[in-house]
């Protein structure tokens, strides 16, 4: 696969399970049951939809796909890799995200909702592309840019945290939050390696 279908790829895949989560209670005709009191089908994707709907995912998605398209690339025609497959990834998965949703629901495509998020996409999914591709780089940039999502996934779950009628809220925090330590963790001493290899190599 050519680089630039990565990021088309992994974003019509976000986008289309994103909506296709959302409509599950609607389909097990739950939408007006309590969020708290809806069955384990509806619990598991409401799990999977307050995970997949946060902020803090879709800039993942951006920084996982800089991070694909900058493989085995020069550090300039990397980072231009990862500015141009990060806008891809969150551009196509607006758009299959709102596709799915008329096709579900009907409606409009082009609202007031989609374009947000489309200049959003713009805007911000070739910076996160660029951080995927600097996950690469030795040295602080390269850790702080390797830090970026869990650290970004941690503090969603303190200011943005799931709503409390949710039976799902209080697991997605914990399952948010543990992955985010063991995470840190490991991009820490995987960077400690590197750096101390690194070191071990230099003349002198």
């Amino acid at each position: 696969m050519r680089w630039w279908w990565i990021g088309p790829a992994v974003g019509t895949a976000l986008g289309a399970v994103d909506s296709v989560v959302n409509h599950v209670p609607i389909w097990l005709g739950e939408v007006g049951t309590a969020r708290a009191e809806r069955g384990v089908r509806s619990q598991v994707a409401e799990f999977a939809s307050l995970i997949l709907d946060a902020g803090w995912a879709w800039a993942a998605t951006a920084v996982l796909v800089g991070w694909l398209v900058s493989r085995q690339a020069r550090p300039a025609a990397g980072m231009l890799r990862g500015a141009v497959g990060g806008g891809l990834a969150l551009v196509f998965a607006t758009t299959a995200y709102y596709a799915m949703d008329v096709l579900f629901d009907g409606g409009v495509w082009w609202g007031m909702a989609t374009r947000y998020w489309l200049v959003g996409s713009v805007l911000l999914g070739p910076a996160l592309g660029v951080a995927g591709a600097s996950v690469r780089r030795p040295g602080p940039v390269g850790a702080l840019a390797a830090l970026l999502v869990p650290a970004g996934a941690a503090v969603q779950m303190v200011v943005l945290p799931p709503p409390p009628e949710s039976l799902m809220a209080l697991p997605v925090r914990l399952t948010v939050w543990m992955s985010a330590a063991v995470a840190t963790v490991l991009v820490i001493r995987a960077r400690g390696r590197r750096e101390g290899l690194a070191a071990s190599v230099r003349p002198g």
